[in-house]
C-alpha cells in the first residue's frame, strides 16, 4: 500500500512538472533571485492544477531601439522550456539640430538643411508656403499652413538641388483638423483614405518625373500626432515613403491634394544619408 501511494505521488509530481508555461491555473514558487513580469495564482486546490507562466526579461537579449532601427524586449519562461517571447520596440525619433539659414534664390522656393546628431541622417526641408506655382486656393486664410480646398489642387516647389541624393525618405510636417472626429469620415485615417475605402492615398507627391509611392498606412496617432486644442492635432513630422534617387541640379516637387482636405502642412522633408 505504501509503495502504491508513493507511485501515485510521483505521478502527480511528474504531471505538475510537465505543465507548460503560460497554460496553467495554479501557483509555483519563484526561483531565488529571479525577476518575473507576472505571476498569477488560482485559489483552486485541485490536484490537477497546472503551473502558471513565470516570465523574466533577459537583459542579455534586449536590443535598444535607435532612430535607424527597431529594438526588442525578450522574455524567457523560468519554469519551463517554452519559447522566448519577443516584443518589438518602435524606432526612436531623430534628434534634429537647429535648421540652417534659409536658402533662397529669386523666383525659386526656399529651403533649410538639418542633420540628426545621433545617426547623422541629413534633411532638406522645403518651405511649404514658398511655392513657385499653385493651382487652386490655400484654404488656410491665416497663411500659417498650406491646406487645399479642392481635390486636384496642387503646389509646385522648384530650386537647384545642391547634391545628388539616394534612398530618400519623404515626409511632411503638419497637423490635422477634425482630430478623432467622426464627421466627414476623417477619423484617424493617415495617408490612406477610409472615405473611399479603396486603399487610395489622400495626397500625391511627384519629384521631377517620378511619383512617390505612398507606403505609410499608419493612423495620425501612430505617426506621432496627438489631440491638441479645438479638436485639432499637434504638429508632427510624418514619413510617407521613399524614392530611390534625386539628381543634383534642377529640382521640382509637386504636392497634390487627392482626397485630404484636413492636412495642414508647413514643411516637406527629404531625409537621406
Amino acid at each position: 500500500m505504501k509503495f502504491s501511494k508513493i507511485l501515485m505521488a510521483s505521478a502527480m509530481l511528474a504531471s505538475m512538472m510537465l505543465a507548460s508555461c503560460g497554460n496553467g491555473e495554479g501557483e509555483q514558487s519563484n526561483p531565488a533571485g529571479a525577476s518575473t513580469s507576472s505571476v498569477k495564482a488560482s485559489s483552486s486546490k485541485s490536484s490537477s492544477s497546472k503551473f502558471v507562466a513565470q516570465w523574466s526579461k533577459d537583459p542579455t537579449l534586449h536590443v535598444e531601439p535607435t532612430c535607424e532601427s527597431e529594438g526588442k524586449d525578450v522574455e524567457r519562461c523560468i519554469n519551463s522550456s517554452a519559447a522566448n517571447k519577443e516584443t518589438i520596440l518602435p524606432k526612436k525619433a531623430h534628434t534634429w539640430g537647429a535648421k540652417s539659414e534659409k536658402v533662397t534664390a529669386e523666383g525659386k522656393s526656399g529651403y533649410w538643411t538639418n542633420e540628426c546628431s545621433v545617426c547623422h541622417t541629413k534633411a532638406i526641408i522645403i518651405d511649404a508656403l514658398n511655392w513657385t506655382k499653385i493651382e487652386g486656393s490655400n484654404k488656410d486664410n491665416t497663411g500659417a499652413t498650406l491646406k487645399f480646398s479642392t481635390n486636384g489642387n496642387y503646389a509646385e516647389y522648384e530650386f537647384n538641388m545642391p547634391t545628388a541624393l539616394t534612398n530618400v525618405t519623404v515626409g511632411i510636417y503638419g497637423w490635422v483638423d477634425y482630430w478623432k472626429d467622426g464627421s466627414n469620415n476623417n477619423d484617424q485615417r493617415g495617408f490612406f483614405s477610409t472615405k473611399a475605402n479603396d486603399g487610395s492615398a489622400n495626397v500625391g507627391v511627384k519629384i521631377n518625373d517620378t511619383d512617390l509611392t505612398i507606403t505609410n498606412h499608419k493612423t495620425y496617432e501612430e505617426m506621432g500626432m496627438s489631440a491638441g486644442e479645438n479638436g485639432n492635432s499637434t504638429f508632427a513630422l510624418c514619413e510617407m515613403g521613399t524614392i530611390a534617387s534625386i539628381a543634383a541640379g534642377d529640382f521640382k516637387l509637386t504636392y497634390t491634394r487627392l482626397e485630404s482636405y484636413n492636412l495642414n502642412i508647413t514643411e516637406i522633408w527629404l531625409m537621406y544619408k
